[in-house]
């Protein structure tokens, strides 16, 4: 079973497979790359510390290796597209697992709105966190619920009649195209090298577009004008 994974900073981030000792907690996160890069992952990673982390493309995935070596994730955590393609099958399989602590990541707020108002979701305890969040916010919650905390995003609790705004898209920002194309490719979990490589560019100017880009979205770092991109463009 192939699950898309990659090397933290200070230490490996695991498929399940790969599981340490008993006790030792883990987290996986299903979905895209687009929402869940190897960057991404690798900075939540070194945020939960001695949490082993894994990530697999799809439901599919981690139900047939689940379902083949009984291990389960303490975390699973769901983006909106794995959510949304489900099977009544998978997600009862989903609700069963009542071990296992279950986080959505949303891109849109109707959808977390959604999954707030599924009675068979709210009775699981089910934590509902949008993907378009800041870095430090996103790491903070996700090590909350990784220690069996529970989040839902308060905006998606606020009476009907309250709309949630809807993100602006990159042009809004006045982001240029190359600066996008920097975005995404970060998003995907590529080095500035890499990146320069792509575009034709030399790694200085990957670095200038990425740091005007991040003014743009009020980002500190790479990962979070990546995860900030990303979700405008949900």
């Amino acid at each position: 079973m192939n699950m898309a994974f990659c090397d933290g900073v200070s230490h490996e981030i695991h498929t399940l497979s790969d599981r340490p000792a008993r006790g030792t907690a883990e987290v996986l996160f299903v979905g895209t790359q687009c929402n869940f890069s190897h960057s991404l992952i690798s900075v939540t990673s070194q945020e939960l510390g001695h949490i082993t982390v894994a990530a697999a493309p799809s439901f599919d995935d981690f139900r047939s290796l689940s379902e083949l070596t009984n291990e389960r994730p303490t975390l699973l955590v769901l983006d909106e597209p794995t959510m949304r393609g489900l099977t009544k099958e998978d997600r009862a399989y989903l609700l069963e697992l009542t071990d296992v602590a279950l986080a959505v990541a949303f891109c849109t707020g109707a959808f977390g709105r959604a999954c707030y108002d599924d009675e068979e979701l709210r009775q699981r305890g089910i934590s509902i966190v949008p993907l378009n969040i800041r870095l430090d916010v996103w790491l903070s919650v996700i090590k909350l619920v990784a220690h069996g905390g529970n989040y839902i995003f308060p905006e998606i609790i606020s009476p009907a009649g309250i709309a949630i705004p809807p993100p602006l898209v990159p042009d809004e920002l006045g982001l240029t195209q190359r600066q996008q194309d920097v975005l995404r490719l970060v998003a995907d979990g590529q080095s500035n090298k890499r990146i320069a490589s792509t575009l034709g560019l030399s790694v200085h100017t990957v670095k200038l577009h990425l740091r005007n880009a991040s003014l743009r979205l009020g980002a500190h770092n790479r990962t979070e004008a990546a995860m900030r991109y990303r979700a405008l463009r949900s």
